[in-house]
């Protein structure tokens, strides 16, 4: 029995076209003979109305042809079927971060609220509010703008979303309300993924003061101490100093609470205390320690044990011209532990088998040919019988002011935490916690940008501007969940087994 199927050619009249043929053909799709070029056109048909022409019209889409009886795709088609795909994968990748996030929030975070009187659902207010973040919108009256801003497009992300447009204090009062260890339980777990575990990560500690924060007759806003992965541009964790309490009972405390092992911790001189180094030995950490006056036995006998010592390995990281008219060159020096004294060797654990540095700075004025040195020094756990110690101790040494220069810094100038006026502990622990995570889920997407164009990446403004929509967002988050959730040299130990 013989199969034909009729269609018009392009001059016109009709011909039979034979089931081979129209077995060629995709389905859902027609076919069109053309005489002049010998070959059948395979299309898809389809119709709207037409305001223009008061009538129903007919589109096709080509979807490729039939030469010699072989079917070939059209380019063009396959092209948009890769973008359909593509549209497709990320809508669900979307909706992936946002079941993932509430998942997450719902198992860290507990509602204290009764559950019949909840106008706004918690997921949906803290989910807004970290979209709102990328963007560095972050204070309350910003979160509740971008909620009314983009409801048409935050309505088809979330299902059920509350109809009714959110109030910056109702913004406030959940900021307030939730426990700042909970929620920082829920960022430890968004961040966890994303964490790479490098040879040697540089974790640096120090704290910033929230300067507007200041109640009367306080020298200093609300101080917060933080641990900062300089490597994956991530702070792992945090910790509000109170008024009256000291920065250092509390760095040797959040240690506990965060996966450090192989990581080189570096703090500045406040912290360096025997206490903080015998925990991060526990963690099987390694430190590296600013020392000044404040412990002056150790200051003196580093200076001291520099003097005329043979054994002292010499690098020159870099030589510089900055502004001003000067030229600086910096250099590491590198001596054994054990030059130390007994007594102090059995106060600092691992500090006998590791190293003391010093990191001089000579700057040379090019007009007055004035030349100025400064050393400083360090203590650190990192064994000096390593071949390559001077250059881990300039690494570390260096990689510590990242905390200063890629945190502080730009979380002051790009989100202007330093101007947030608040006298609530919660309120300020969570509204800085956004910020953070903000900005480590930018550097992340920088450092993919880097990596895909072989250039430098946009600055944190630029990117925070690309952001500012919920569909931007979204997108920019399922890319770097489904990178980094699949990566197999993704940490999954816990970043913050326990809030700290």
């Amino acid at each position: 029995m013989t199969y034909n199927i009729y269609v018009y050619n392009l001059i016109g009249g009709m011909m039979a076209v034979s089931k081979e043929i129209l077995d060629l053909i995709p389905q859902g799709c027609k076919v069109n003979w053309n005489e002049k070029q010998q070959r059948f056109y395979v299309y898809k048909s389809t119709y709207y109305y037409s305001k223009e022409h008061k009538r129903s019209r007919e589109q096709r889409t080509q979807v490729g042809t039939i030469v010699n009886g072989v079917f070939t795709y059209a380019k063009s088609y396959l092209l948009k079927q890769q973008i359909k795909d593509l549209k497709q994968e990320v809508k669900s990748s979307t909706a992936d971060v946002v079941n993932k996030t509430s998942e997450i929030l719902s198992n860290e975070v507990i509602d204290p609220r009764q559950a019949a009187k909840v106008q706004y659902p918690l997921a949906y207010v803290y989910l807004v509010a970290l979209l709102s973040s990328l963007s560095g919108q972050t204070s309350c009256v910003q979160i509740a703008d971008y909620w009314s801003n983009h409801r048409a497009a935050l309505e088809t992300v979330f299902e059920d979303f509350p109809k009714q447009d959110i109030s910056h204090d109702t913004v406030r009062r959940l900021l307030m309300l939730i426990d700042p260890e909970q929620f920082q339980g829920f960022y430890g777990r968004l961040v966890e993924p994303l964490l790479h575990k490098f040879t040697s990560r540089i974790v640096a500690v120090d704290g910033q003061a929230v300067k507007a924060s200041r109640r009367s007759g306080e020298r200093a806003g609300k101080y917060i101490l933080t641990f900062y992965d300089t490597e994956n541009g991530i702070a792992l964790g945090q910790k509000l100093i109170g008024s009256k309490e000291n920065e250092i009972t509390h760095a040797a405390s959040m240690v506990e609470g965060l996966d450090l092992a192989g990581c080189i911790v570096t703090t500045d001189a406040l912290n360096t205390q025997e206490k903080f180094a015998s925990a991060l030995i526990q963690r099987k950490a390694d430190y590296c320690l600013a020392v000044k006056q404040n412990h002056k036995s150790l200051f003196y006998d580093i200076q001291l044990s520099f003097v005329d010592r043979t054994e002292t390995r010499t690098l020159e990281i870099e030589k510089v011209e900055l502004g001003h008219g000067r030229i600086e060159t910096r250099k590491i020096s590198v001596l054994p532990g054990s030059c130390l004294s007994a007594a102090l060797l059995k106060k600092w654990i691992g500090l006998d088998e590791g190293t003391i540095i010093k990191a001089t700075t000579e700057s040379i004025n090019k007009t007055t040919g004035e030349i100025s040195s400064l050393d400083r020094y360090y203590i650190s756990s990192l064994n000096f019988f390593n071949a390559h110690i001077a250059e881990q101790c300039a690494r570390a040494v260096r990689r510590h002011w990242g905390i200063e220069n890629d945190l502080h810094y730009v979380l002051d100038v790009n989100f202007y935490q330093d101007r947030t006026q608040c006298k609530n502990a919660n309120y300020l622990q969570n509204r800085v916690l956004l910020n953070k995570w903000a900005l480590g889920m930018i550097r992340k997407l920088q450092k993919e940008e880097e990596t895909e164009t072989g250039k430098e990446a946009k600055s944190v403004k630029r990117i925070m501007a690309k952001l500012q929509s919920p569909t931007a967002a979204l997108e920019a988050l399922a890319t770097l969940t489904n990178k980094f959730m699949r990566s197999p040299c993704s940490t999954r130990a816990s970043v913050l087994g326990c809030a700290v």
